[in-house]
């Protein structure tokens, strides 16, 4: 799979379902997609940088293909957890200073997808355990209640109330 993304240019059409296939992807197993994924992408970029000269680059309205199919995978995998996308921040941020000032609609909407994507990363918190309470269950209910109160204070509020004239519905 990675050397048909490495190498696929693909349709308008056709990017956005990679695209979602990419996402859905990283937000399962992020830490192994960015191992196999974001290197190989970031080089590219980096390369198809390098090798075509930049002032076309940066000037051209017609845009180059395989820089925004490349750029499209990137904002799809800067998707990820934000402590796994810490890991690569050198990389991350070489593609971000070397494809801020393309003028290319396409490309410049692929570079800013993928700081909207950046930014929710980093900011959103993450839950590390999905459980309430670290407590064991299988221990009786009352033990691990959050809030405890204590049948006698209930009924001494009972009779305070009363004793205040302002009766209460209930009884214990």
């Amino acid at each position: 799979m990675a050397d048909f993304l490495s190498c696929a240019f693909l349709s308008p059409k056709v990017r956005k379902l990679v695209a979602g296939l990419i996402r859905a992807l990283v937000k399962n197993n992020p830490e192994e997609i960015l191992k196999c994924f974001l290197p190989k992408t970031c080089n590219s970029i980096e390369q198809i940088m390098n090798t075509s000269e930049v002032n076309v680059l940066l000037t051209d309205h017609k845009g180059d293909l395989e820089l925004i199919w490349y750029l499209i995978l990137f904002s799809e995998l800067v998707c990820a957890r934000g402590d796994v996308l810490l890991n690569y921040q050198k990389m991350i941020m070489s593609v971000f200073h070397r494809c801020i000032s393309i003028i290319n609609k396409n490309s410049y909407e692929a570079i800013a997808n993928a700081a909207n994507h950046l930014l929710k990363s980093l900011l959103h918190i993450y839950p590390i355990d999905y459980r309430l309470t670290t407590e064991n269950i299988n221990e009786p209910f009352i033990n691990f209640l959050p809030i405890r109160v204590s049948f006698n204070f209930l009924y001494t509020i009972n009779h305070f109330y009363d004793y205040l004239g302002m009766g209460t519905t209930y009884r214990y």
